[in-house]
């Protein structure tokens, strides 16, 4: 056996092969958000669907203050932007992540 001193690491036949060459790519992940960052975030989400909620109900007050008062021109737009409210709404909501928490 020859002592680590005196191996010549220049030479390639001295060096410890890994089991499996690294050929690729590292993997790019991204790193999950901290607690924190996850409350604040689905805090935001939902302060906006709060907000989109409180529109879409002042929308469905002046529809119906102009259907009873026989303007029905109105009735048109504020159901096509109750309906993007809506679907906005649904969108942010399904950004709320669903897993647990893991930290």
């Amino acid at each position: 056996m020859v002592p680590p001193e005196s191996r010549d690491m220049r030479d390639p036949a001295n060096h410890a092969l890994p089991s499996r060459p690294n050929t690729g790519a590292p993997r790019a992940t991204r790193p999950r958000p901290q607690y924190a960052q996850r409350s604040l975030i689905i805090g935001l989400i939902l302060s906006f669907v709060l907000i989109f909620w409180t529109v879409q109900l002042f929308i469905l007050m002046t529809s119906l203050d102009a259907y009873l008062g026989h303007e029905h021109g109105l009735l048109w737009p504020a159901a096509l932007s109750s309906l993007l409210l809506a679907a906005l709404t649904l969108v942010l909501v399904r950004l709320i992540p669903k897993d647990p928490r893991r930290d």
